[in-house]
């Protein structure tokens, strides 16, 4: 009897400790489970409640294939709010497509058959991580097939500074006094643009003219370029995709914070 009181005691003493210690070791083993199991829904948590600001941010790819659709997600780990928003984002993107799936898809298959291309939903979502001095970026290209002739492409761009605590927008790299020079600098550039050195320019020009710094909501920065993130259709025909747009940071220093 005597050896079993020591024994209840020992574990009431082990479990007084784990429930005090708790914020420091709940969080970390939860996010290591989700990191494991690759889990596309799953958020790190953050650092401040690990206490910890020097994970690093990596990406890898995960298949998904459910009843109604299909895909490729990235699963990015790291502690960073960077990581932690683009994990957010990622999560609402796949639940809001799942979601629209579940609705669409049984109709379809229903009326079209289930082997029908329309019924088809497919989503790939492919994350990049873009380090500069003073900056990173996590720069995500969303492809997305609901039926039709073709699907959509799109970006999503956030960055910050190296170990800040916020998203940054690009007011905070250029200069408020050189936006609207900025603005016409980056217009003059697209109209110019000739990739693989076409003759004929592969925008369109009423596109361009519309653009505003708003425009410019997603954007990267590294060592060598501003790079600005356009969506299909933006600033061209749709043939043209979502559309990544280097400028160097040589030739537009002036504008720059």
């Amino acid at each position: 009897m005597k050896a079993i009181r020591i024994f209840l005691l020992i574990l009431i003493i082990i479990g007084i400790v784990l429930l005090l210690t708790q914020k420091l070791w709940v969080p970390k083993l939860v996010n290591q489970i989700l990191i494991s199991e690759g889990f596309p829904d799953g958020k790190d948590i953050p650092s401040s409640q690990t206490g910890d600001k020097n994970i690093p941010i990596s990406i890898t790819t995960k298949d998904i294939k459910e009843e109604n659709f299909s895909g490729t997600v990235p699963v990015i780990s790291g502690t960073s709010i960077l990581a932690v928003k683009m994990r957010e984002y990622i999560d609402s993107l796949v639940l809001e497509f799942r979601n629209d799936a579940n609705i669409s898809v049984p109709s379809v298959k229903e009326e079209f058959g289930a082997d029908s291309p329309i019924a088809d939903y497919n989503i790939s979502i492919d994350s990049e991580y873009i380090k500069g001095q003073k900056t990173e970026s996590i720069a995500t290209s969303v492809y997305t097939y609901t039926g039709g002739a073709h699907g959509s492409s799109s970006y999503k761009v956030m960055t910050t500074y190296i170990s800040g605590d916020r998203i940054l927008s690009l007011s905070d790299i250029v200069k408020q006094s050189e936006q609207k020079n900025f603005v016409e600098f980056v217009k003059k550039q697209l109209n110019d643009w000739r990739p693989d050195g076409e003759d004929v320019s592969p925008v369109f020009a009423e596109d361009i003219n519309s653009l505003t710094f708003d425009s410019f909501e997603n954007w990267s920065i590294d060592d060598q370029n501003l790079t600005i993130y356009f969506d299909q259709y933006a600033i061209g025909p749709g043939v043209l995709g979502a559309v990544p747009f280097p400028l160097s940071l040589s030739i537009i220093k002036n504008f720059l914070q």
